[in-house]
């Protein structure tokens, strides 16, 4: 039963870029306040936008956190990273049937939209419970993938935080 002690250092460096993050994303939220509704929409096309983002980088906070309970092992570790990942699965799922409404309804999204928003985070997700289940099961799996899951989310919340400035910025 060994610990996760090894990969300390790795989720303190995302867990805190996460945070850090997770922080900068509310003080634009503040920001964008003041910016006319039109933009965004109403609240649920809104959050077709800013949730994902958010929902990123609180995924690489929680798992980062998780991975520096004292004492844990990769396999309780592997247990919570798949129970996570269901739950996140969801999420997603929320967010495809969202997105899909608004592409009818209001606005068309291009491919990059749909990669960013739907795609890359289902791989990053299906990549950290792959994970998770494997470490649970105690299957010899690279442990490599949790880091290429972890830094896949703040990668693509990075990405569409500035895909998201850079559309209401020059957004009429």
């Amino acid at each position: 039963m060994s610990t996760l002690l090894a990969w300390h250092d790795f989720f303190l460096l995302t867990g805190t870029a996460g945070a850090t993050l997770l922080g900068l994303v509310f003080v634009a939220a503040s920001i964008a306040a003041a910016i006319p509704n039109e933009k965004l929409g109403n609240d649920a096309s809104g959050s077709l936008w800013v949730l994902p983002i958010v929902y990123a980088f609180v995924r690489v906070l929680v798992v980062s956190a998780l991975g520096l309970i004292p004492g844990q092992t990769w396999t309780l570790f592997g247990y919570l990273l798949s129970v996570l990942g269901v739950l996140d699965l969801g999420r997603i799922a929320l967010n495809i049937s969202g997105m899909r409404s608004f592409h009818r309804t209001r606005e068309r999204f291009s491919m990059r939209d749909w990669w960013f928003y739907v795609v890359y985070p289902l791989l990053a997700t299906l990549t950290l419970a792959t994970t998770g289940v494997a470490l649970a099961m105690g299957w010899p799996f690279p442990v490599q993938l949790l880091a290429a899951g972890l830094l896949g989310h703040l990668v693509i919340g990075v990405h569409n935080s500035w895909e998201l400035a850079h559309w209401l910025a020059t957004r009429q």
